[in-house]
């Protein structure tokens, strides 16, 4: 099998090839940007739980409309911002936050399965937890890049004070500053996650933010350097995810997540390895 074939002829001569993949680089260039800010805020478990909370308004639209992306779409904004702010309240009590929060993750999963299986087939439970990223259609395909788009142009806008209180949100407050950026920050993830649902279902919508984000933490290259490169990451990820599921016939959601666990672990071994030799040096000298 020549180079072209393997990694060029099936983006040519297949429609759902291609259309996967742009859905994939639209995903990959928001998702390097709120997930480093997940990242640096040590909210992975909140994402995780915000992922999930997807789920049953996702269904309920599913029940109303079908397999609309706009209604399970809706449906699933609705859902996740009434449970990120029922989870706000929750962590609050700091001795049972972890607790709630994974109660949230267990319901809101649970829910949505239900009122899915309630009305559809085995089929249709497993294209709402996995997602579908090959049957994206031009309808879907304009969804996830207008919103891609209003989320790259928020983080634009909001980005100083986004990242000033991934780090210090007592000092914005100090300085009088009185705008809720928790919560417009929570708004943005779900609406990165509402977006990555219809590629990558509620069980993996969070893989495609998370991971590159964390294997560009390792890096040291700040946030907006982070940013930049988790995108680059979430990149090679779809693209290598993609070409495995087609050459050897496996889900491509499932094998993007897992492209981009590998860049994880690439990413922390050269951490682990750049330190040894740092301090080798410091020591011969």
């Amino acid at each position: 099998m020549t180079l072209h074939a393997l990694l060029l002829a099936p983006f040519e001569t297949l429609d759902f090839m291609r259309s996967a993949l742009v859905a994939c680089l639209a995903l990959a260039l928001t998702n390097g940007a709120i997930g480093t800010l997940l990242v640096l805020r040590r909210m992975s478990l909140d994402g995780d739980v915000l992922g999930h909370a997807v789920m049953p308004g996702a269904a309920i639209g599913f029940l109303y409309g079908g397999p609309s992306p706009t209604w399970l779409s809706v449906g699933g904004l609705l859902s996740g911002l009434a449970v990120g702010m029922l989870a706000a309240l929750v962590t609050k009590d700091r001795g049972r936050g972890d607790t709630g929060l994974v109660a949230f993750y267990l319901l809101a999963l649970s829910l949505g399965v239900v009122l899915v299986t309630w009305r559809g087939s085995n089929i249709d439970v497993v294209r709402v937890l996995f997602g579908t990223v090959l049957s994206i259609d031009h309808r879907s395909l304009l969804q996830i890049a207008a919103t891609t788009t209003a989320l790259l142009l928020l983080v634009a806008v909001l980005y100083r004070p986004l990242a000033v209180a991934s780090f210090d949100p007592v000092f914005l407050r100090a300085v009088g500053d009185r705008i809720p950026y928790q919560a417009i920050f929570i708004f943005l993830v779900v609406l990165a996650l509402v977006s990555s649902f219809q590629a990558f279902g509620t069980l993996l919508a969070i893989g495609p933010i998370l991971l590159p984000a964390a294997a560009a933490q390792y890096w040291g290259f700040g946030v907006a350097g982070s940013m930049v490169l988790a995108s680059t990451f979430g990149l090679i990820a779809s693209i290598a995810g993609l070409l495995v599921s087609y050459h050897a016939n496996l889900p491509s959601g499932p094998a993007i997540v897992l492209a981009a666990g590998c860049l994880l672990g690439v990413s922390m071994i050269a951490a682990v390895i750049c330190r040894h030799a740092t301090a080798a040096m410091g020591r011969s000298t």
